[in-house]
């Protein structure tokens, strides 16, 4: 292609273009002799500082470091613990006052002592209620009272409305007491042998000896004084408590004790006061009674052959 054949209005522009590209080879041309020349003055003369290093620590610790913490005592680092922040009790209030006789409407009827006090019952009549119930140590009277300790003759309690320690006592007019003016029923004479005692827990009884002691219903209630027992865990009747009996009565001659439970008659439960009406007639007609008894804490078995 030969160049007179292009238009002058072509050839301008190619002249144009190649204007413009000799000035950018001119322009990087001029940079690279630039960075040539400077590239020489950039570069540092002289090394660079050495780093200083931390110095090494020392690996004992000096306590005065810590006078502060342990001076406070905020940690009991000396062993020695600080006095309480709240005021001291008065000492005489921490001294519990002596008991007092409890003016609560309770009577006690009768205590067992049981060598672990835990197991040690007292037999407790709350007049408010019109109620007779054997309790334990720990036990709650009725929301009256609670019970902490139990003696002979003497039961300590909580007061659960002032919370101070008072006791109830057994007195004379607490013993059981016979009516005078009903005739008594038969007793045997010290030293009787109408009841004969074969084996431990064992004893045989004549029928005739025996309707000779229980003849008259109301004769046998006066001889002994019994209540209802409770089962210390479930509140419900387990057997009947002999608080006290007569001497030479019946309830002694078949070999019980005061403060004994009637817990079974031929393996039935006694709960109630129907079923204790059904001993009454077992011992009268049977021929052979068993009563479940509980003694000391301890359930033991007493038969009885009736010939």
């Amino acid at each position: 292609m030969k160049l007179g054949k292009i238009s002058l209005d072509k050839q301008k522009k190619i002249a144009q273009f190649a204007l413009y590209g000799l000035l950018l080879f001119i322009g990087f041309a001029v940079a690279d002799l630039t960075v040539i020349y400077v590239r020489d003055l950039m570069i540092p003369n002289q090394a660079p500082p050495k780093k200083i290093s931390a110095p090494p620590q020392n690996a004992y610790i000096d306590r005065s470091q810590f006078s502060a913490i342990t001076n406070r005592n905020l940690f009991s680092s000396s062993g020695i613990m600080p006095e309480a922040i709240t005021a001291k009790k008065d000492e005489t209030q921490q001294a519990e006052a002596a008991p007092v006789p409890s003016a609560l409407p309770l009577n006690l009827i009768g205590t067992l002592v049981h060598s672990n006090p835990a197991k040690s019952l007292a037999a407790i009549e709350v007049k408010s209620k019109n109620m007779t119930g054997s309790y334990t140590t720990g036990a709650d009277i009725e929301g009256l009272a609670k019970v902490e300790k139990v003696e002979r003759g003497v039961v300590f309690i909580r007061n659960s409305n002032t919370q101070a320690l008072e006791y109830i006592e057994m007195k004379n007019a607490n013993k059981v007491s016979f009516d005078a003016s009903k005739t008594a029923a038969p007793v045997a004479a010290v030293g009787s042998k109408d009841v004969q005692q074969i084996a431990p827990n064992q004893f045989a009884i004549k029928r005739s000896d025996l309707l000779k002691y229980t003849n008259d219903l109301s004769s046998v209630l006066m001889q002994a004084r019994a209540v209802p027992n409770r089962d210390p865990n479930t509140g419900e009747i387990n057997g009947f408590r002999i608080l006290d009996m007569q001497e030479g009565s019946i309830f002694g001659q078949l070999g019980l004790n005061r403060m004994d439970v009637l817990k079974s008659v031929n393996g039935e439960p006694v709960d109630s006061i129907q079923k204790a009406m059904e001993l009454y007639n077992t011992l009268k007609n049977g021929n052979q009674v068993k009563l479940g008894i509980e003694r000391g804490g301890k359930d033991q078995m007493m038969s009885y052959d009736i010939k």
